[in-house]
């Protein structure tokens, strides 16, 4: 097995986990013309959310294994993230706030409020779990960076040390399992989280970063997996993709987390990283392409909702099938745009960063 693989299949997933969130997003449109069939079809859909988690825990220990321990290694990965997620972050959060009202925002001290947490990557709803901040605004997309940000800044800290691995996993326990006993609530894996006053701490100690741990321990894992039997490998990713549908279409397992739709989308990601080896060569390039625009899809798609939409009636064509499709076009070729404009840039810089091999 190559020292380092290029993980196509793994591309794919990111970009059937960026499509599922922005078709649950567009789901309506379908159906205004066919009540209910967008439901149907792509209510399942926000749950690629949970699986960007696992890949997120997954690519982040690929990444850190490169660079070792240290003062070093945790200055530079951090480094390395910022350089990945901030700018373009933070330029198609400008974006969105030009073109969903601007200062017209001041007015409104929910849209405020929520501006301000995407800037911040902070919550502030403590009883709103596991988003903490409205899910259902301009920048409720970004919910899931808040995540994102705390997981990076812990696992960096754990980079200080040894067994940053060991570290991560005890830190995570404590902050999940032992610091809600202490206060004496039911230790809990649903994304629901637990009831403490502080919406920071609420997010800390949300259940739903397991999902991360989760895609560290596969990364670990990973030699080990792909030399197990083939047919024994190819038998779990059948297996598994049969269960993924058979849980959505059934709606079993629902709502965010490991003990949610994280449980069945965690066996088919270690499905795939058993039979990687092989799946590579069969990625379809379209596919893999979607899954390098995926960041800046995700963040973006939502702008045909609260911004762009409105510029478009003139076609005709911004409801039913027809506006789901335009929809759809639209956000992957801007976010083709932002990846060739704003994201490559960055990520030439974050390259560069990277120990020699």
């Amino acid at each position: 097995m190559p020292a380092n693989p290029k993980y196509q299949s793994v591309q794919c997933l990111r970009a059937l986990a960026a499509l599922s969130v922005m078709f649950f997003h567009y789901r309506y449109l379908i159906n205004n013309q066919f009540p209910a069939t967008g439901d149907a079809l792509f209510g399942w859909g926000a749950y690629g959310v949970d699986l960007f988690f696992i890949l997120s825990g997954f690519v982040i220990c690929l990444s850190a294994e490169r660079m070792g321990t240290g003062l070093s290694s945790g200055f530079t990965f951090m480094k390395k993230r910022a350089i990945r997620i901030l700018p373009t972050s933070y330029i198609l959060l400008l974006l969105t706030f030009l073109l969903t009202g601007a200062m017209s925002n001041l007015h409104y001290p929910e849209k405020m409020a929520s501006f301000i947490s995407a800037m911040t990557f902070s919550p502030y709803y403590a009883d709103h779990a596991p988003f903490y901040i409205d899910d259902g605004g301009a920048y409720g997309i970004r919910w899931t960076l808040n995540y994102e940000i705390y997981f990076y800044i812990i696992f960096s800290a754990c980079l200080l040390l040894k067994k940053p691995v060991l570290t991560l996993t005890a830190f995570f326990v404590s902050a999940m399992v032992i610091l809600p006993l202490l206060a004496g609530q039911q230790a809990t894996l649903s994304a629901d989280g637990y009831a403490f006053h502080s919406a920071r701490l609420n997010l800390l100690t949300n259940p739903v970063s397991w999902l991360f741990i989760a895609g560290v321990f596969i990364a670990k894992a990973r030699y080990r997996v792909v030399h197990l039997p083939f047919v024994l490998r190819l038998l779990s990713l059948i297996v598994a993709l049969a269960f993924v549908a058979f849980c959505f279409a059934d709606l079993l397992f629902t709502g965010h987390g490991i003990s949610g739709s994280g449980f069945p989308l965690l066996l088919l990601f270690i499905a795939v990283i058993a039979n990687h080896d092989w799946l590579d060569a069969y990625a379809p390039r379209w596919l893999a392409f979607i899954g390098d625009i995926s960041f800046s899809l995700y963040l973006l798609h939502t702008l045909l909702i609260t911004g762009l939409g409105k510029h478009l009636r003139w076609t005709g064509l911004t409801n039913g099938v027809a506006g789901f499709i335009l929809y759809s076009v639209i956000a992957i070729v801007l976010a083709s745009l932002a990846f060739r404009f704003i994201e490559k840039p960055f990520l030439s810089r974050e390259k560069r960063l990277l120990p020699a091999q």
